[in-house]
C-alpha cells in the first residue's frame, strides 16, 4: 500500500498542476484535484483513474477568498479523506510595471500565491502532526532568488514560498511532516506565454518540460528535500544571483527588463 495515500493538489487543471496530477497518479497515489474549472477536472479525473487505476476527487473551488482553505478542509473532511500530501500549486502570474497595473489583479496574485497556500498549509498541517506523517509541496520559482523587474510582485511572492517553505520545514523537524519548495525555471506551459513576448527568445533548452519537472519533484519530495531545483542552467543562475552583491543582479536584472 501507498504510505502517502491520497495528495491533493491546487491548481490541478492544467499546466504544472495537471503534470503533478499525471506524476502523482503514475505512482499509484489517490488525488484530490482541486481549481475553479469544474469541467476540465472532472476530465482529467476521469482520464487518469481509467489510466492508472485510481481514485481521483473533484473540488471546484476559488482558493482566493479569505476563508476558501478552511471551507475546503471542512468539506474534505466531512468526506472522510484523509490528505497525506498538499501540493499548493495553484498561483498566478501578472507581467506589468507597479504603476502600471491592474491594482485588482495584483490583490488577486497576493491573495492566491502568498494567503492561500498559508492558509491551506495550517489547515492541513495539523492532522498531518497528529498522524506523525504527511508531506507538502509549495511551488515557488526561480524568481524566488532575485528580483524580477516587470514581475515585481509576482517574483515577491515567490520569494516569500520559499522562505516560508524553509521556515516551517524546520519547524517540523522531527514531527514526520516535510516540507518542500519546488522552484522551477522556464517551464513550457500556458503560464510561460504570459511573460510578454519573451518566451520568442528563450533557448529551448532552458524551457523545462512539465512532466519531466514533476517526476524530478516527486522524487525531492518524497525524499524530503527542503528546497529543489530542476534543470543545470537554473542552478546556475541562482548561484550566480546569490553569489553577486544583490545591487549587481538588480541592475543586470533591470537591464534585461528593459530590452524586452
Amino acid at each position: 500500500m501507498q504510505k502517502y495515500k491520497t495528495v491533493m493538489i491546487t491548481g490541478a487543471s492544467e499546466g504544472i498542476g495537471r503534470s503533478f496530477a499525471e506524476t502523482f497518479a503514475s505512482k499509484g497515489h489517490d488525488l484530490v484535484l482541486v481549481a475553479r474549472n469544474a469541467s476540465k477536472l472532472l476530465a482529467l479525473a476521469l482520464e487518469l483513474k481509467e489510466k492508472y487505476a485510481i481514485e481521483a476527487h473533484v473540488f471546484a473551488a476559488d482558493l482566493i477568498p479569505v476563508g476558501a482553505a478552511q471551507a475546503l478542509f471542512e468539506d474534505i473532511t466531512s468526506k472522510e479523506i484523509t490528505i497525506d500530501v498538499l501540493v499548493n500549486n495553484a498561483g498566478i502570474m501578472q507581467v506589468e510595471k507597479l504603476h502600471e497595473c491592474d491594482i485588482e489583479g495584483l490583490n488577486r496574485l497576493l491573495q492566491l500565491n502568498i494567503q492561500s497556500l498559508v492558509n491551506m498549509s495550517y489547515q492541513f498541517l495539523g492532522p498531518m502532526i497528529s498522524r506523525g506523517s504527511g508531506k507538502i509541496l509549495n511551488v515557488g520559482s526561480i524568481a524566488s532568488f532575485m528580483p524580477t523587474p516587470n514581475f515585481a510582485a509576482y517574483g515577491a511572492s515567490k520569494a516569500f514560498v520559499l522562505s516560508f517553505s524553509e521556515a516551517i520545514a524546520e519547524e517540523l523537524r522531527g514531527t514526520g511532516v516535510t516540507v518542500t519548495c519546488v522552484c522551477p525555471g522556464l517551464t513550457q506551459t500556458k503560464m510561460l506565454s504570459q511573460v510578454g513576448g519573451l518566451e520568442k527568445y528563450i533557448p529551448s533548452f532552458l524551457k523545462a518540460d512539465p512532466i519531466e519537472l514533476t517526476s524530478q519533484a516527486y522524487k525531492a519530495c518524497m525524499k524530503g528535500d527542503v528546497v529543489f531545483l530542476d534543470k543545470l542552467a537554473n542552478k546556475l543562475l541562482v548561484q550566480w544571483a546569490t553569489h553577486y552583491p544583490r545591487w549587481f543582479v538588480r541592475g543586470i536584472n533591470g537591464i534585461l527588463a528593459r530590452l524586452k
